[in-house]
């Protein structure tokens, strides 16, 4: 079963893999998340550079997402983390020959910014209401 959503003018499709019980007709829900988050850091450092006139020839953003353990987890921790956590690992390559280490650096900086980054990193509120249609 394909399940749909509708985001902005799109309609959009999302399926789970057939080992999980579905037809692997699209990507999964999280698969979907990680991409907006991806496609969020790569526009925003596109947008950043531009504005700076640095020159910025590409970016890629690969992401992995996995649930981790607290007692088996070596880093910072999330505040209030108990049990399991959810861990996203990013990594930003960016071609740009002519860019220099500052430049770098504050590149690092402007991917934590954008605003999908920030949404997932802040509290968040969800207010689901469930209707049946006739």
């Amino acid at each position: 079963m394909l399940f749909r959503s509708k985001v902005d003018h799109f309609d959009m499709i999302a399926d789970e893999p057939t080992d999980l019980g579905g037809n692997d007709e699209g990507p999964r829900p999280v698969s979907m998340l990680l991409a907006a988050l991806g496609a969020c850091t790569g526009i925003t450092l596109r947008m950043y550079t531009e504005r700076k006139d640095w020159p910025l020839e590409g970016v890629e953003v690969e992401l992995f997402h996995e649930r981790k353990r607290v007692d088996e987890y070596d880093g910072e921790l999330p505040e209030g983390a108990k049990g399991l956590f959810d861990y996203i690992k990013m990594k930003v390559t960016i071609d740009g020959k002519e860019l220099d280490e500052a430049q770098m650096e504050r590149i690092g900086v402007i991917a934590g910014k954008c605003p999908v980054h920030r949404i997932l990193s802040n509290p968040i509120v969800i207010d689901t209401s469930i209707e049946k249609r006739d």
